[in-house]
């Protein structure tokens, strides 16, 4: 596996392996499907094996350019602690970039002039429902990082960090400090803006990531040096930085995922059919991690909790077991229905921001199970995922690369629509006529598919693909997206895939480990959904049509 600790998964080739046949490019698709079993036996036993004796999954974070080249800038700033310096500098200098703003930022680092005007252009073609404040934060962490000089028309004064994820509030008290420092001197800063950026890294504790969040931790610091250079706290988060660095000298963009990532493999596990004691070690420590107001956050550092965690917490203990966590689960119902929106839908993080078509998908299904007492709010969450469909059968990606993956997440979310909503059993088939079409038409020449058309196919994108083909595709795409699978399996059973999250939007970062879950639930759900049709799917008009579609969503 990607990670895995402990024994290696024993081999399960039975010789049909469609990968090493002599029919290779077109394997039988019922061959495929038996080796498929095999596969995820294995998955699922080296999964297992990283479950550790608390329950949870602790894969690390990948380094990233942006949090290394802006803990080097603060390292050069201090001068201080040369042999990390050092190993950042080659982190950097042998990284591989991934999208413009990496590369931008690796010139820099190296010391290598001329990305000014690179930078002007990469924002001013820079589009997010966030808008002015993202470019904003994108512009300071380029300014930090030596790509350009910080802008000298952002008004300090009229900045405001109140309201939003923790996070989003220290970094952007960090940038109010940043310019204002920058265009004002000291003086232009006031000290209520201090304390709370001294408040607020006081709260990590000693030796902590502020949150778990590296990035946000490194631009308050950066602020913190502005202002108040000489600040314990300064030095005290650069060594908390330095110790999550990983093995290659670089610094990851968290320092953990572990409640997201145990929930999501819980899930995959149980689907396997994992030993119950093992799902129930796992739901025991998640279930102890809840929070005050009913929620999760993504790790067990951070005190801000969220929607998409906590709707993926309800779907495992739903699974590990009902009864047991009856409690925990109303609890995190109660949070869920304060988080909506009262037109439908759900944002991550505070209420009445821009909703959101994965945090919607992903509430659906975790409250579906008990309906009768959600019933008028998942009738509109319904009604805003129909929606939100583009006429090319996508959907907005949020926290993903991967567009099949906001498909198969909304998808996912109208199959567990309950019985009384079957009046939308038109708009449902319509859309997934639509969604279907477009991975048929977007299938790579290898039987893959990448996060975007016209990308290389990517295992992450694939597994997501997979599933909604299984249910309303036919069998030639299935089958070559199967042998796509089966044929870019490591030696060792586990898969690989480039980064697929994204944080903050929209730059991405990589937990190994969830390649591994994501195929593994992709095999088993082919098995829930035995394919059946024998011709391609239908391929809906430019316009959004109002007929049914092909055929039903099962």
């Amino acid at each position: 596996m990607n990670t895995v600790t402990g024994r290696e998964a024993p081999s399960y080739d039975d010789g049909s392996n469609p990968a090493t046949s002599t029919d290779s490019t077109q394997p039988d698709l019922d061959r495929s499907l038996a080796h498929i079993r095999l596969q995820a036996m294995r998955l699922r036993d080296g999964l297992a094996s990283q479950v550790e004796e608390d329950g949870l999954v602790r894969d690390r974070c990948g380094s990233r350019v942006l949090e290394s080249a802006l803990l080097l800038s603060l390292l050069r700033k201090t001068s201080t602690l040369p042999h990390v310096h050092d190993g950042l500098a080659d982190y950097l200098r042998n990284a591989r970039p991934d999208g413009p703003m990496d590369t931008m930022i690796v010139e820099a680092a190296m010391g290598r002039p001329g990305q000014h005007d690179r930078a002007v252009a990469y924002l001013d073609e820079f589009r997010h429902h966030s808008g002015a404040r993202k470019r904003l934060m994108l512009s300071t962490l380029l300014s930090l990082t030596g790509v350009m000089p910080i802008g000298t028309n952002t008004d300090a004064h009229a900045l405001h960090y109140q309201g939003y994820a923790a996070w989003t509030e220290l970094s952007l008290c960090a940038i109010k400090i940043l310019h204002g420092h920058a265009h004002g001197g000291h003086a232009a800063v006031s000290s209520a803006d201090r304390d709370y950026l001294a408040g607020r890294l006081e709260s990590a504790g000693p030796g902590q990531v502020w949150e778990g969040n590296a990035l946000a931790h490194l631009i308050a610091l950066h602020a913190l040096h502005a202002c108040q250079p000489d600040s314990p706290l300064l030095h005290g988060g650069i060594a908390a930085l330095c110790r999550i660095r990983n093995s290659d000298g670089g610094l990851p963009f968290i320092s953990g995922q572990e409640i997201f990532v145990t929930a999501l493999a819980g899930k995959a596990l149980a689907a396997a059919r994992a030993p119950r004691s093992l799902l129930i070690q796992m739901a025991d420590r998640i279930s102890g991690l809840q929070q005050r107001d009913g929620g999760w956050g993504y790790t067990e550092t951070t005190a801000q909790t969220d929607v998409d965690d906590t709707a993926v917490c309800v779907e495992f203990l739903r699974i590990a077991d009902t009864a047991r966590y009856r409690q925990v689960v109303a609890r995190a119902e109660q949070y869920l229905g304060g988080m909506a929106d009262p037109r439908g839908g759900f944002s991550t993080y505070v209420r009445g921001h821009q909703r959101e078509v994965d945090m919607t998908a992903g509430a659906v299904m975790a409250l579906s199970a008990s309906w009768q007492d959600h019933a008028p709010l998942v009738d509109k969450c319904v009604d805003f995922l129909l929606c939100a469909q583009r006429d090319d059968g996508t959907f907005e990606n949020s926290w993903t690369r991967s567009r099949s993956s906001a498909i198969h997440r909304v998808l996912d979310a109208l199959r567990h629509i309950p019985p009384a909503l079957a009046d939308r059993s038109a708009r449902i088939a319509h859309a997934t006529s639509a969604s279907t079409g477009y991975l048929a038409r977007t299938q790579n020449p290898d039987g893959g598919w990448g996060y975007h058309p016209g990308k290389d196919s990517d295992v992450v994108s694939t597994a997501h693909a997979l599933p909604v083909i299984a249910h309303t595709g036919h069998r030639h795409t299935l089958r070559r997206g199967l042998h796509y699978l089966l044929t870019h399996q490591n030696a060792d059973g586990g898969y690989t895939s480039v980064p697929d999250q994204v944080g903050p939007r929209p730059l991405p970062f990589d937990y190994p480990v969830l390649a591994d879950v994501h195929v593994l639930n992709a095999f088993t759900q082919l098995h829930h959904a035995p394919p059946t049709a024998t011709t391609a799917p239908k391929q809906p008009a430019p316009t959004r049509p109002t007929g049914a579609a092909e055929e039903p969503a099962p």
